[in-house]
């Protein structure tokens, strides 16, 4: 069920947004580089013609949803699914920026508390949660005619324990801040160059990831965290998170009468760290508040703020994929591997932007791989052909350069296909792979040897760490 924000207006009158509310600030000039990666957006965006975009009201997807109107007009539409995970505050803040926007904001009301295994908090939760979002998105953007979902997932997305990507993936959402090659503080230099109120705003998280991995979650539950955090705020505090642990020995009966449902918990409360002084002076006030909204004890988390500091416990839990597998030799060998050794979330990864092609014989048909040669790293394992994309350098360009070095062919290179980002011991590479057409036959250039492989044989071959959940996409979807 969904309904527009303004259910008496008329979509086709829907303007584009007033001019002053994207003209670049005076005081904001870019530099050239990311200048070049605003007008790439912007085309990237455009070129879809119209887009459902997924508005959660942070800056990422705000970025994302003012560059659809500013590109699309009226055939940019916003979705917002509430839900028990979403801040209360955020559903009004979400309905007054497309009012800010001028576009048109479909609400539907989202339920992952009923999706079988989510209330127990699962290590894969944000997967369930994100395809139920999408789920959502489904049916409005077929009612309205709109063929793309857009999400605001930008670089640095990429780089954290993020299952919610596979869903993505699965339901053939776009990023196109990704395609674009944002990270998260060039969107909001971005969001601010464009005058977006919201381009300082706090860094946004459904209140699911209050929640340590295996404690349940019930929006009684849902709601002491929310109670708490925006308590906190109206005492000036910005960027923070409650954090909810529960206290097992205490039983349910020890929850305060006014949270029914609610075990007795303990709140850690992360503050950004110049903020903790403050934090102490607040002693008194910020203890009540807790207690008010039903927490047994209340502490500081002397560390201080921290996005997805619930992942550090990862490495201490089964992590289980959401999507399905394919058992091949290739996957054997990978599960086999020793895992890329443990990275402090403080710690700046060398990171390497790729482009590759998906270059088929039909639709559905074989695929074509290349094979690297004897002296380069990971010597004689196959791939998607294409390479790394130079500083500066248009994505989109630097796969048509590379397929005419590697293969000779001259390449039209179609939208964004898939999105992969794989952990390599000494680096974190980020492959944005092309659905492309070509003129020509491959020939082996830069390449030991090209061939054309039946997908259900892609992983016969020993192909790269990185490409084999591709490669299992492409299995299953011809299966």
């Amino acid at each position: 069920m969904s309904h527009s924000a303004d259910p008496h207006a008329d979509p086709a009158s829907n303007a584009l947004p007033p001019a002053a509310l994207l003209t670049p600030a005076d005081d904001a000039v870019l530099p050239e580089e990311l200048q070049q990666k605003l007008a790439a957006l912007q085309r990237i965006i455009g070129g879809y013609g119209s887009a459902l975009i997924a508005f959660s009201g942070g800056v990422d997807s705000a970025l994302v949803l003012a560059v659809a109107a500013q590109q699309l007009g009226p055939s940019a539409v916003a979705l917002t699914a509430v839900s028990e995970t979403m801040a209360e505050r955020e559903v009004t803040a979400a309905a007054e920026f497309t009012r800010y926007l001028g576009v048109r904001h479909e609400i539907v009301h989202s339920h992952e508390l009923d999706r079988p295994g989510f209330a127990q908090n699962p290590v894969d939760r944000c997967y369930h949660c994100k395809a139920e979002l999408l789920t959502h998105c489904a049916p409005v953007a077929e009612r309205l005619g709109i063929k793309t979902v857009l999400l605001g997932v930008n670089l640095d997305d990429l780089g954290d324990h993020r299952p919610g990507l596979v869903a993505a993936r699965e339901h053939g959402a776009k990023q196109p801040l990704v395609e674009a090659g944002l990270s998260k503080a060039e969107v909001r230099q971005l969001a601010r160059h464009l005058r977006l109120p919201v381009w300082n705003k706090p860094q946004l998280a459904c209140l699911s990831s209050r929640f340590p991995y295996g404690t349940s979650i019930s929006p009684a539950r849902l709601r002491m965290v929310d109670r708490f955090e925006q308590g906190l705020q109206d005492l000036g505090f910005t960027q923070l998170r409650v954090r909810f642990h529960e206290l097992p020995a205490l039983g349910e009966s020890a929850a305060p009468a006014k949270t029914p449902g609610a075990a007795a918990a303990l709140a850690r409360v992360e503050l950004e760290p110049h903020e903790l002084e403050r934090g102490l002076r607040l002693q008194r006030e910020i203890v009540a508040l807790g207690k008010q909204a039903g927490f047994v004890y209340v502490t500081l988390d002397l560390e201080g703020f921290r996005s997805g500091s619930a992942n550090i416990v990862l490495r201490r839990l089964p992590i289980v994929s959401p999507a399905a597998t394919v058992s091949t030799p290739a996957t054997a060998a990978a599960a086999a591997a020793p895992p890329p050794a443990a990275v402090a979330p403080s710690e700046t990864r060398p990171r390497k932007l790729v482009v590759a092609g998906l270059l088929r014989e039909q639709p559905g048909g074989a695929v074509l791989l290349s094979q690297r040669r004897a002296d380069q790293a990971m010597p004689l394992q196959w791939e998607l052909p294409g390479g790394k994309v130079e500083p500066g350098e248009d994505p989109a360009v630097a796969l048509r350069r590379e397929l005419r070095e590697e293969l000779d062919i001259d390449a039209q290179i179609g939208q964004v296909y898939d999105v992969v980002f794989h952990r390599y011991a000494e680096f974190d590479l980020l492959m944005l792979v092309y659905a492309c057409t070509f003129a020509g036959v491959p020939v082996a250039r830069e390449v030991a040897q090209v061939r054309w492989v039946a997908p259900a044989q892609l992983l016969e071959l020993p192909v790269l760490p990185a490409d084999i959940p591709l490669m299992q996409r492409l299995m299953r979807e011809a299966a």
